[in-house]
């Protein structure tokens, strides 16, 4: 039986409802009004952290540039003293200056999260999620498909890539194709010789005698 066929006197009404008294938390009644101005004060202590945590990252980020200009600062000198005659400046005590540079302003990365990987010399399979091949180059000195050279070192920022390396691949040269054999000439087919015109008749034979006659006998 459909709902629209039961009598009247079992359908419920608003005289069924009865009003429940509100629930109390601590004592206290809790209005929707004090409840919605809970939510919404959560909702902004919320935002107020997260835009605290995006100024704190802010901060970071320009300490680490401005520790990195320093560094290049640092670095051009080096380079410029790099240009100098060989006998003002001992090439080891170059080579040492330029590499403390270096090393400074990788650490200054590291400590931001983000690291430099140089993929030279690592399988194709290990470098598939972080390297994009510019050039290939084909070797006997391959056997199997490797970065032969770093064009740029691939970023990763917090273990996640975030610039990929550009890389020469190298791969083994392929096989060469086995040497064909030679085939044999074919000997030229011999000339047939040239038809007699039929219009020019034979000379006869000098020794034949004409018709008619015998030929003389000859001394033995």
């Amino acid at each position: 039986m459909s709902s629209s066929d039961e009598p009247d006197a079992v359908r419920p009404g608003w005289e069924n409802f009865a009003e429940r008294p509100v629930p109390e938390v601590h004592g206290a009644t809790t209005a929707p009004e004090a409840e919605l101005a809970g939510v919404l004060q959560r909702r902004h202590e919320e935002l107020a952290a997260a835009r605290g945590a995006s100024a704190s990252a802010a901060t970071r980020v320009h300490a680490t540039l401005f520790e990195l200009a320093m560094l290049i600062g640092t670095l051009e000198q080096q380079v410029n003293r790099a240009g100098e005659p060989r006998e003002a400046v001992d090439e080891k005590l170059r080579h040492r200056e330029l590499k403390n540079v270096k090393d400074r302003m990788l650490d200054v990365l590291r400590g931001a999260g983000v690291e430099v990987r140089d993929p030279k010399g690592l399988t194709a399979d290990e470098v598939l999620d972080w390297a994009d091949p510019v050039h290939w180059l084909q070797s006997p000195e391959f056997d199997a498909e490797v970065v032969a050279e770093t064009n740029e070192y691939a970023v990763f920022h917090d273990g996640a890539v975030v610039r990929f390396a550009q890389v020469v691949m190298g791969a083994p040269a392929p096989a060469p194709a086995p040497a064909s054999k030679p085939e044999p000439e074919a000997s030229p087919e011999p000339e047939a010789p040239p038809e007699p015109d039929p219009q020019v008749k034979p000379e006869p034979d000098a020794e034949m005698p004409p018709p008619g006659q015998t030929r003389a006998p000859t001394d033995t």
